[in-house]
């Protein structure tokens, strides 16, 4: 799919729906996102092939994130084209160590299962960047806005002449058990916030995100799909306040999760430290349970 021109939509196969790529055609190939570890085999190989370029010209693989799904196909490319790889500086140590979200997750939430974590080679990327770097192509300038919430290292690739935001994940949306938040509710938020006031012309998202279900949104679309990602964070702080508030005592992450029958149970854990962190809930362990309440 062209998002504009030189620039290419391309959908890796994932659960139900799909994985973004971008492919950025130049003198040679700048490629956003790799995918799942079948990615380069199954679809972004096949995407190039089809357009009439070779996947050997990638020179460039620039990661939004460090989520497996995102990046499980870097070291694939990377072993076959000789490209850079470019992710930001928080992203760098979750490369090195693929266990590294999950190893997380446990010491944060003691009990809860921390998701399907799939396996993928490491990766030691050569371009680490930070908010507001900036990237070189040919005849192209990317800028980097960092956008933490869904991860720590969250960012959007963006191409300012077009208006283009790559978003990766950074823009959860709602529903399906949106948002999925691994690191910081109250970032997210202020990310969330922060993009409002950015000139979006075209967004990318990492996934056909709800309630639009699509992957590229354009126009004022956009400004409304940051405005639901906000208000599915800020409907949720207070769907798990009411969860407290109706509780018998101090409950744990697991029975708070159970009394409101939606979302991960390490996005409730996220809004929770939030809300403890905006002193509406506080945290104690006790009989080596940690406990919640508001």
């Amino acid at each position: 799919m062209e998002i504009a021109d030189g620039i290419h939509l391309i959908k890796n196969p994932h659960s139900t729906y799909f994985v973004s790529s971008v492919l950025i055609m130049g003198e040679s190939l700048t490629l956003v996102d790799a995918g799942r570890v079948e990615s380069p085999e199954t679809s972004i190989y096949p995407a190039i092939k089809a357009l009439g370029r070779d996947p050997r010209e990638i020179s460039l693989l620039v990661l939004t994130h460090a989520h497996w799904d995102h990046c499980a196909g870097a070291a694939q490319i990377k072993r076959e084209t000789g490209c850079d790889v470019a992710v930001h500086s928080n992203g760098k140590a979750y490369l090195a160590d693929p266990e590294t979200v999950a190893k997380e997750l446990t010491l944060r939430f003691p009990g809860v299962p921390a998701g399907n974590m799939a396996a993928f080679d490491a990766v030691d990327p050569e371009i680490v960047f930070s908010e507001g770097s900036t990237i070189a192509l040919d005849g192209r300038e990317l800028k980097v806005v960092h956008t933490p919430g869904h991860s720590a290292g969250s960012c959007c690739i963006v191409e300012a002449d077009l208006g283009l935001y790559i978003a990766g994940d950074s823009i959860q949306g709602r529903g399906e058990r949106r948002p999925l938040i691994f690191h910081d509710a109250n970032a997210y938020l202020s990310s969330m916030n922060r993009l409002l006031g950015e000139p979006i012309e075209i967004l990318v998202n990492g996934h056909p995100f709800p309630p639009s279900g699509e992957g590229v949104l354009r126009g004022e679309v956009t400004k409304r799909h940051v405005e639901e990602s906000i208000k599915a964070v800020e409907e949720l702080k207070d769907t798990v306040l009411e969860a407290l508030g109706d509780s018998d005592g101090a409950v744990s992450l697991v029975e708070i999760h159970e009394a409101i029958g939606a979302f991960q149970p390490f996005t409730i854990g996220c809004i929770l430290e939030a809300l403890k962190a905006e002193g509406k809930a506080t945290r104690e362990t006790a009989g080596g349970r940690v406990l919640w309440q508001a």
